[in-house]
């Protein structure tokens, strides 16, 4: 978001499926980014599209809270593409993010701590129920939450691969049973 000069505005209309040996009649066409007047296309990263339909269509994550933490010098830009991107025909990020705290003002910092007290506050989940993906790769947000909070944290320094959700939610899977034995 820090390279836009301008809020993405424009639909950008594509495959929301993201296979390209599907037959051209099997396509989900949606909005799948939003570009800037006279600018790039902000869009998802292919594991991170992946990782939200399995969120929306796999039974085994009815339930699971979904919610943003962004230090994005923009917060509307950010809003935008929540508001603007589908993840499945009709379902648009922000049905899938109950909640969020996105930019750098008033209580919220560069430091993601911030964000976190705050989605805290604002959701009750507990931190050590919390799991965070993170792709900054100026510092380690994730290891920042985790030792401040217990937060069990994964990173993604390529952008959101989707065998990084799947490691994520396993880590998660081990911390939460051995808090169980």
């Amino acid at each position: 978001m820090y390279t836009l000069h301008a809020k993405p505005s424009i639909p950008v209309k594509g495959d929301l499926y993201i296979n390209p040996e599907r037959e051209e009649s099997e396509r989900e066409i949606g909005i799948v980014g939003m570009g800037v007047p006279r600018g790039p296309t902000v869009q998802l990263f292919d594991g991170a599209r992946k990782a939200l339909r399995e969120i929306a269509l796999d039974p085994k994550y009815e339930g699971v809270i979904v919610a943003a933490a962004s230090s994005s010098e923009e917060p509307t830009y950010s809003h935008a593409c929540l508001e603007g991107i589908e993840v499945l025909p009709g379902l648009f990020m922000r049905d899938m993010f109950q909640y969020d705290q996105i930019g750098r003002t008033g209580s919220l910092t560069s430091r993601k701590t911030t964000h976190f007290r705050a989605l805290h506050k604002e959701s009750s989940v507990p931190y050590n129920e919390m799991l965070f993906f993170d792709d900054c790769n100026w510092g380690d947000h994730c290891a920042d939450v985790t030792a401040s909070f217990g937060v069990i944290s994964q990173r993604t320094p390529a952008g959101m691969q989707l065998s990084e959700f799947h490691s994520g939610i396993e880590k998660y899977r081990k911390e939460v049973l051995s808090r169980n034995d």
